[in-house]
């Protein structure tokens, strides 16, 4: 990282972890979608034109796009509800029990909520792998006692560890 100039590391440092958040976010809510039955048409990384792109066996397509601020997760029959007409040159083929809102409220609300629930279930993983790696249990040591004090009644002395 050293080749780089401060402010273009600290730009790459920024897309690099972004991406990260806006994978795992986005995958809680696929992972979510593919759980209660609802077909995933699109999963997206970033915006604008892909830069890669590739279809599943499942037939959501997978693309990274090239600016990366952001994502999405498509799923089938969100853009129009069952019984509306298509827009004006669009084919829509619905594939029945597979809609976002073909879905009753609760499995709605689990799709919803699984990409924060999944970006805090990140963060806990990394503060536990952080402390298991490089934190150190915090040891208190009484440095001073006041004369007079409930401590000193209680029998704290200094050196003692609690």
């Amino acid at each position: 990282m050293d080749l780089l100039p401060e402010p273009f590391r600290s730009i790459l440092a920024f897309v690099v972890v972004l991406g990260i958040l806006v994978f795992v976010h986005e995958l809680g809510h696929y992972l979510a979608a593919r759980w209660r039955g609802i077909h995933v048409e699109r999963f997206s990384v970033g915006f604008g034109r892909a830069i890669a792109a590739w279809t599943d066996r499942n037939g959501t397509a997978w693309q990274i796009g090239w600016i990366p601020l952001g994502g999405y997760v498509k799923m089938h029959g969100m853009e129009t509800t069952p019984g509306e007409e298509p827009a004006e040159g669009e084919a829509v083929t619905w594939r029945e029990g597979e809609t976002f809102h073909g879905k009753p409220v609760l499995d709605r609300a689990i799709v919803v909520a699984a990409g924060p629930i999944a970006n805090f279930v990140l963060a806990a993983v990394l503060f536990a792998l952080l402390f298991m790696t490089m934190g150190r249990p915090i040891q208190n040591v009484i440095s001073h006692v006041v004369p007079g004090s409930a401590a000193e009644q209680g029998g704290l002395a200094v050196g003692d560890r609690i």
